[in-house]
């Protein structure tokens, strides 16, 4: 028998084959390469993250206005994505999907709408960040069903996991060059240098007659101010740059394929569904009961708004338009959550499929809220046709009409066992969004007022209206001050002015076209 050795070592346990030959060291990791194109977007990413700091984070918070700042460095990340270095092919597809976002991101410029342009920000900065995700693998260049989670993936994982590269290539480069060095001491001197100049600065205007603290006084004009606002910029912008920088790279190295795994997601979805689908069943029948019996003993009651017509016991069109439509609203919102919850969490069957229970159940609570909807959409046509439109009436609608063609995807997917949900919903909501975007809602809405109280067929032109709406309202709206009653005129008019008074204090940077439309048109009244 083998004698054991006395000591517990690595050397003594060599024999036996418990350690290697040699010992394990730490393994010094090599620096990342960078090439030159990788590089020079770094720095572009840098610049382009404390330009968008500066151009549409600091007037939104300060001003809580955008325009033509926040397109232009919407635009400036569109480019700068679609151009990174990658040698993965640019699909149709994603083609198709920067021209969109670049259309939103002109609309924001075009647009003086707060809520429209903010809705086109995200919306652009959602289409940038799937795009890179897209790009990644040959499994995202389409919208699959795992859209949810891809799109979370896209925004919250995908641009960390390389996440320090921009600033690795930024710094290998100032400290591999002659120039780089030169710049990072230059930019030491300066900072040594601060302290000095400042005392020397304050003893000679101690001793100035007056010229030279006047030259000071305008060369330095709210400099600490100013400085202080740049560092803020500066410091919130370098780690937006990081994130966009870590986006494309991500993309380009296919890191999409790697931190996105397709069982991982199957097999969460179905740590979820819990639920026996008979009990899901169950839970959602008593609603449906309730549709039944409700739309029996309502029918007479809201058929009325199909054929124009006021319910024999309501007195005004106002009362009847309002009465029930928010809880309508509200019920066909619910029904929607029922759906994805018994969708859910309710169990499949042992072969996999969804159980076909569960798919009658989808398509009736779909049909009971298309008639829901449309209930609502016709008490709110007669609504706006006696007394015009509002930006809470266009909202609601379009909200309405969104959630109807959803439900009418909902159905025909539980029927078409291979229809694309995901797909047809980003589209519709794409198209959706588009027509509200681009319609020029507030003027819109101003010409559709004006026009019918020009025809005699709008009682009057309701003040109050124009005073929600913004610039883009100003041209439509000073067609009808002919028409109005010298109160009437100055009640306008002290709404228009007050309009022109906001844009006056803007700059370029939140300037849009529909601001300088507005100023034109009231000049064209005053001539």
């Amino acid at each position: 028998m083998d004698k054991e050795p006395n000591m517990i070592t690595p050397g003594a346990y060599r024999e036996y084959g418990a350690f290697p030959e040699s010992p394990v060291t730490n393994i010094k990791k090599e620096p990342e390469v960078f090439t030159g194109r990788e590089t020079v977007s770094a720095f572009i990413a840098a610049a382009l993250g404390f330009f968008i700091m500066k151009l549409f984070a600091a007037p939104l918070l300060t001003e809580g206005r955008m325009g033509l700042g926040t397109a232009a460095v919407l635009i400036g990340a569109i480019i700068f994505t679609f151009i990174y270095p990658s040698k993965n092919r640019i699909t149709f597809a994603a083609a198709v999907r920067m021209i969109i976002a670049a259309a939103f991101s002109v609309n924001i410029f075009l647009c003086s709408n707060r809520l429209i342009q903010f809705l086109d920000t995200a919306f652009v900065l959602m289409i940038i960040s799937y795009d890179a995700l897209s790009r990644s693998g040959e499994r995202f260049y389409r919208i699959r069903r795992f859209f949810p989670a891809d799109m979370l993936a896209s925004v919250f994982v995908l641009p960390f996991t390389e996440w320090g590269a921009c600033h690795s290539a930024v710094m290998n480069k100032v400290k591999s060059t002659k120039a780089g060095n030169g710049i990072k001491n230059a930019l030491l001197g300066l900072a040594m240098a601060v302290p000095v100049t400042v005392v020397v600065c304050l003893l000679l205007i101690s001793a100035d007659s007056g010229n030279f603290t006047q030259i000071i006084e305008n060369l330095f004009d709210n400099v600490f101010e100013k400085f202080i606002f740049f560092v803020i910029q500066l410091g919130f912008g370098l780690p937006v740059g990081y994130y966009i920088y870590g986006m494309c790279r991500s993309s380009a190295k296919g890191n999409g394929d790697r931190v996105i795994n397709d069982e991982n997601i199957i097999s969460t979805a179905g740590s979820v569904r819990f639920l026996p689908y008979v009990a899901g069943v169950f839970s959602v029948l008593p609603v449906c009961v309730l549709y039944v019996i409700f739309f029996i003993s309502q029918q007479g009651y809201y058929m009325s708004a199909f054929f124009s017509k006021l319910p024999s016991d309501m007195e005004s069109y106002s009362a009847y338009a309002r009465k029930g439509f928010f809880e309508l609203c509200f019920v066909s919102v619910i029904n929607l959550i029922l759906i994805i919850g018994i969708n859910l969490f309710c169990k499949m069957k042992e072969d996999g499929k969804k159980p076909v229970s569960i798919r009658v159940m989808s398509c009736t609570l779909c049909v009971f809220t298309l008639m829901l909807i449309a209930t609502a959409v016709s008490k709110m046509m007669l609504y706006i046709n006696v007394y015009g439109l509002t930006l809470l009436r266009v909202y609601t609608t379009w909200f309405m009409l969104l959630l109807a063609l959803i439900f009418i995807g909902i159905f025909a997917a539980n029927i078409v066992k291979k229809a694309n949900l995901a797909r047809y919903t980003v589209t519709v909501f794409t198209i959706m969004f588009g027509i509200l975007s681009f319609s020029g809602v507030d003027g819109l809405i101003a010409g559709y007022n004006a026009q019918r109280y020009l025809d005699g067929t709008l009682k009057e032109y309701d003040l109050s209206v124009l005073r929600e709406l913004s610039c883009g309202a100003v041209p439509q709206a000073a067609k009808v001050r002919e028409k109005m009653s010298s109160s009437e005129k100055e009640g306008l008019d002290s709404i228009i002015n007050r309009k022109l008074r906001e844009n006056e204090r803007a700059d370029l940077r939140t300037l849009t076209v529909e601001d300088i439309l507005a100023e034109k048109a009231v000049k064209g009244e005053q001539r």
